[in-house]
């Protein structure tokens, strides 16, 4: 028996990683990042935990289409998540860190 239909319809997670991060970031947690997707936040979880990663691609493309949605919101409304804006503020410090300790 062979699997090799089902794993054309599946994608490592590493792929999608990043992209749950800012989703889940942007909607404030796993749990209100999995309504905004219509996609379990278990899943989410597992993502970015890397357990059992692959995921299908069906549920990559709900997370992409969600993310897309709420930077438009975002883009529209003039406003971000908190926890966003921390995560972004929290990645300027550690570069600004990283040229100091470069010497740039």
């Amino acid at each position: 028996m062979t699997y090799e239909p089902y794993h054309k319809t599946t994608i490592d997670c590493k792929k999608i990683r990043p992209h749950v991060k800012e989703l889940m970031d942007r909607c404030g947690g796993s749990v209100e990042a999995g309504k905004y997707a219509l996609v379990a936040h278990s899943t989410l979880l597992r993502i970015m935990h890397g357990v059992n990663c692959s995921v299908q691609k069906e549920t990559a493309r709900k997370i992409l289409l969600a993310l897309d949605h709420k930077r438009q919101e975002d883009k529209a409304n003039h406003e971000v998540h908190e926890r966003f804006l921390k995560a972004r503020q929290e990645q300027a410090r550690i570069e600004a860190h990283q040229q100091r300790l470069l010497g740039y």
